[in-house]
């Protein structure tokens, strides 16, 4: 006997319906995925150039922007279940929270002066430097779009952590009131 998806998806459904039932909730998820949203609008074309420019917004391709606005959703998603979770003292798991919204940043590593900074810091000379670096960034943005799928995986792991301790801290809620 299987379980339908809607089935398997018991935790985030409570968790979401518990926490967009108070408006405050769902005014700061809709607030935090707007912003989070545009931001990696002007994040994702800008990594090529090295900088975080304005006119960089020209450039995007649809990847990008279905990539940017799933990461603005699940990012926000994140935020307000953590905030959520942290006002009931469930307890979260943050090593996942966290490591879920770096991992969504991870994908700025192909263009940005930290791989060839890290490099240099390990006291590697200069022609080591100009050796390495290149085909470090190049791999990073080759790989961008595996990047960007396993920063939406483990956004997705964080949501459903966050939505099982909600869950379970709301039905050991119930529990103790009915005894």
């Amino acid at each position: 006997m299987t379980a339908s998806p809607l089935g398997r998806l018991h935790y985030e459904r409570f968790a979401l319906g518990a926490a967009f039932a108070g408006r405050i909730y769902l005014l700061l998820f809709l607030a935090l995925s707007m912003s989070v949203s545009v931001l990696y609008m002007f994040l994702l074309p800008s990594l090529p150039l090295g900088a975080l420019v304005p006119y960089a917004i020209q450039f995007i391709t649809p990847t990008q922007v279905a990539f940017a606005l799933t990461f603005g959703v699940l990012i926000a998603l994140v935020a307000t279940l953590d905030v959520y979770a942290f006002r009931m003292r469930a307890s979260s798991v943050k090593a996942v929270t966290v490591g879920s919204i770096l991992a969504s940043l991870v994908n700025g590593l192909c263009c940005t002066p930290l791989i060839p900074s890290l490099i240099a810091m390990t006291g590697a000379s200069t022609p080591a430097l100009y050796e390495i670096s290149p085909r470090l960034q190049a791999f990073f943005e080759f790989n961008s779009q595996y990047f960007y799928a396993l920063s939406v995986a483990l956004l997705l792991i964080s949501v459903h952590y966050l939505s099982r301790s909600i869950t379970s801290c709301c039905d050991a809620g119930k529990r103790a009131g009915q005894q």
